[in-house]
């Protein structure tokens, strides 16, 4: 990882009834940040308290080392991306782009605003009414006014919210692209899961003002480390129950179904596991059970079957359950042929040992 350039320490905040509790967090020079979570978690509140729009209530915000936490915003030389873009109705393209440089002489703002404009592929704009631009218009402007400045840094509040579905996916690659050739820091907030995989090397979830983990992506996504982070994060099958000893680790009962994991637990604590929908296996009849599937099958019937254009979606009904359905199963929609599956068919799955997470606290 590339040296620190942010810095969030034990950062405390209160606004009315809401709070942000004891924020840590940290962000390399260089680095593309997404900050996720979901609306009203206060993500934009922390933004602003990097800015420096709010004073926090306790704790402290560093940049390359250096404690800003009473600094005005001015000071602070980071660029600034809002939501709606505010940009200036009244002025045209190349007009809004030039606001933050009054401090550059003319060749100087000049330069900057060429290069920008070349970069951000917006020569054709710059003199056109924001009125006539499109959402990803409008961002880019955004973007180029933001960069102007020169920042070591810059915060992109949600800067997809609204931009059409369909043009998303391109933007998330550009700008990601562009900020990557300027070669700064980027601090991004969303709500969109596919958004911050996409554009983030590193994540942080913050639920209800608490951050709730920080790391690479691929371990927010693939281990999250509590029930919370899971739920947010779309995953379905998760289940409490009670720890016993068991030869090969602990065997975990729920009020439905037993699993085993190896991982050694305090007999009668209560655990909580998930299984991810994509690692529940759909077994063959009669056909023998690798050693990390054997302890953790079950049979039942399939309840339903939705099948989408890139996956299929199976509900399992446990073999004696009162729920409607216990296990949402995720598959590659030519296994839905291979396996014959349709609705009322019993059939027998398996979760894969190693794949099952259990949550920090059980122990």
């Amino acid at each position: 990882m590339s040296p620190t350039f942010l810095q969030i320490a034990s950062l405390n905040l209160a606004l009315g009834k809401f709070c942000l509790k004891d924020i840590n967090l940290s962000c390399g020079r260089g680095e593309y940040h997404v900050l996720l979570g979901p609306t009203g978690s206060g993500k934009s509140t922390l933004m602003k308290c990097i800015l420096g729009f709010y004073p926090s209530h306790g704790g402290a915000v560093f940049l390359n080392g250096q404690d800003v936490s009473r600094r005005r915003p001015e000071e602070r030389r980071i660029g600034y991306v809002p939501q709606n873009y505010s940009l200036f109705p009244h002025l045209d393209v190349e007009k809004n782009i030039r606001f933050g440089l009054h401090g550059a002489g003319g060749a100087d703002a000049d330069r900057i605003v060429d290069r920008l404009c070349d970069i951000l592929g917006i020569n054709g704009l710059r003199s056109r009414a924001i009125a006539n631009l499109s959402g990803g218009e409008r961002q880019k402007v955004a973007l180029a006014r933001a960069l102007a400045i020169a920042p070591d840094m810059v915060c992109l509040d949600e800067p997809f919210s609204s931009i059409d579905e369909g043009a998303k996916r391109l933007l998330w690659v550009e700008m990601k692209k562009i900020i990557q050739e300027i070669g700064i820091t980027a601090f991004h907030i969303t709500h969109n899961l596919e958004e911050a995989y996409s554009m983030g090397e590193r994540l942080s979830v913050l639920l209800d003002g608490k951050l709730h983990q920080s790391g690479p992506k691929q371990a927010i996504f693939e281990r999250p480390a509590t029930c919370d982070v899971a739920r947010f994060l779309n995953y379905r099958n998760i289940f409490t129950g009670t720890a016993h000893t068991h030869s090969d680790g602990t065997r975990i009962d729920t009020d439905r179904f037993s699993v085993v994991v190896s991982k050694k637990i305090t007999p009668g604590t209560r655990a909580t596991f998930c299984v991810r929908q994509q690692d529940i296996k759909i077994l063959k009849p009669d056909k023998t059970l690798k050693p990390a599937l054997s302890h953790n099958r079950l049979s039942g019937r399939i309840v339903s079957v939705f099948p989408f254009p890139e996956y299929c979606m199976v509900c399992f009904q446990i073999s004696g359950s009162p729920q409607i359905h216990d296990l949402e199963i995720k598959l590659p929609p030519y296994l839905r042929e291979r396996h014959d599956l349709y609705e009322g068919k019993e059939i027998s799955v398996a979760f894969w040992e190693p794949s099952i997470i259990l949550f920090d606290g059980s122990n």
